[in-house]
């Protein structure tokens, strides 16, 4: 086996494939599933290894590990502990628990490094055995670097199963062709993340990343660093107007991760969506995108849309490079960029189910539609295909400040533009140091909110009535525990 600290497994391997700085110590940031991933777990193994009888040993497991847990929380383990249950019911068959692995292994750089693929449980009934991993996750399905190295080197009497307790069901983990090349891919990232650790790139996994608050892309505002000691919370700009309107509904979803109702939230319909994705690729490093030869090829990108669909969209796009004329020297270099800060302030948590004080760090964070320089001056530019709301000056001083702080600068252009079916306009704020230093001390006090819940606790939130509850995705649950 190789070096404990030349090992990798399969999901550090997934992280730096995307960011090589997603990598880092431990810390306390706000994961609710994986912190109830571990109790249900804990729960499971007291369970197996308890000899009372059926009842006694459910009650006492679900006792020793979901006290602290408030009852919405409580619930949901307690259903997840349920299907488990229900999916491997105890039997005489061995029961092993601890850290098992399958690992493949290749010399870097003169040393031996090992890409692992973990295991929950493992049956043995003597003939056979059977690896179980647990998953909690709407999408149970193992990474394809994890099947490489079941397939490499599974042996003719095992089999790999995936208990997805969301499906309340046992899913055989399916073999694949190739786990050579694959396995052979992912030391090339492994080999690539070993010569050029700092490497950064913020995007879609900078939501689910540990380590977003000191790699440098959500910098601190309000201090010089951050420890090991301080709690975590990371929101959205989606969540960051939930919170706006009801502290309980961006708590649910940021710091409980509670599972989502079936609901339909006010968001752009697919059209939009489209209309997003071809002007990114049209505006992205592009000098002449205001020429008309230029702004007729749009039509190319779209020769697949039905008609009226790609009229509607060329009229959208035409109009929205009209907006943008007056700017000097207009050059947009990236699209999707996640923009955002980190905040620290005095708030509260819990220690063996007491409230103790505890400095709290919120990291806001946004994907920014467009971004890049108006005559030397950063601009960030929003695409909206609905009307303009009071939100949108929140999302505005979120991306101004994340830019000013990253980019080093005392002047930021946020720039919306609308693209409505009957007009398209404009809505631009600049925003320069005094700006800049009022909009730190209001995220400063927003940041008060998140610090005063309770990691727990899911009923410490606020909530607030409004037009918002009906869209609200948590509004059933909501309704029961108010």
């Amino acid at each position: 086996m190789a070096h404990k600290d030349n090992t990798f497994s399969t999901g550090q391997i997934k992280k730096i494939s995307e960011c090589h700085s997603s990598l880092g110590k431990n810390n306390q940031l706000a994961a609710p599933k994986l912190q109830r991933w571990k109790d249900l777990n804990q729960a499971i193994i007291d369970w197996m290894n308890n000899d009372a009888i059926e009842e006694t040993s459910i009650a006492i497991a679900e006792k020793n590990n979901f006290q602290f847990y408030d009852e919405i929380q409580k619930n949901i383990l307690i259903n997840l502990f349920t299907k488990f249950r229900e999916l491997y019911p105890k039997t005489n068959v061995e029961f092993d628990f601890s850290y098992i692995t399958k690992e493949s292994t290749q010399e870097i750089n003169e040393e031996e490094y090992a890409i692992t693929s973990h295991f929950t449980y493992t049956y043995n009934d003597g003939i056979s055995t059977e690896f179980v991993k647990l998953k909690t996750a709407h999408d149970p399905d193992p990474a394809l670097i994890d099947r490489a190295i079941i397939t490499k080197f599974k042996q003719e009497n095992e089999s790999y199963i995936t208990a997805a307790l969301e499906k309340n069901e046992l899913q055989d983990i399916e073999l694949i062709d190739n786990p050579d090349e694959i396995i052979e891919q992912h030391f090339e990232i492994l080999n690539n993340y070993l010569n050029n650790r700092q490497k950064r790139n913020p995007g879609d996994q900078c939501t689910v990343c540990n380590m977003s608050s000191r790699c440098g892309q959500f910098p601190l505002i309000n201090a010089e660093k951050i420890t090991n000691r301080v709690r975590e919370v990371k929101i959205s700009k989606t969540n960051l107007v939930k919170l706006n309107n009801c502290e309980r509904r961006a708590a649910w979803n940021v710091q409980y991760g509670l599972p989502r109702e079936d609901y339909v939230e006010f968001e752009t319909e697919s059209t939009a969506t489209k209309f997003h994705t071809y002007t990114q690729k049209m505006l992205v490093n592009n000098s002449n995108f205001l020429d008309t030869n230029n702004i007729d090829s749009f039509n190319n990108l779209t020769n697949d849309e039905e008609v009226l669909t790609r009229e509607n969209l060329f009229k959208k796009y035409s109009e929205l490079v009209s907006q943008l004329k007056e700017y000097k020297n207009l050059n947009i270099t990236d699209s999707e960029y996640q923009l955002g800060f980190t905040c620290i302030v005095d708030g509260l948590s819990t220690k063996d189910g007491e409230v103790i004080d505890k400095k709290v760090a919120t990291i806001y964070m946004g994907k920014a539609d467009l971004v890049g320089r108006a005559d030397g001056i950063p601009i960030v530019i929003e695409l909206k295909t609905r009307p303009e709301i009071p939100e949108d000056l929140l999302e505005a001083q979120l991306y101004a400040l994340g830019a000013s702080l990253i980019l080093k600068t005392d002047e930021v252009i946020v720039l919306h533009i609308y693209s409505l079916n009957d007009q398209t306009f404009n809505k631009e704020r600049r925003f320069e140091l005094s700006e800049l230093e009022s909009v730190k001390k209001k995220f400063i006090e927003i940041s008060k909110k998140p610090a005063s819940w309770l990691p727990f606790d899911a009923m410490s939130a606020k909530y607030t009535l409004g037009d918002w509850c009906q869209f609200c995705e948590f509004k059933i649950t909501c309704s029961e525990y108010r």
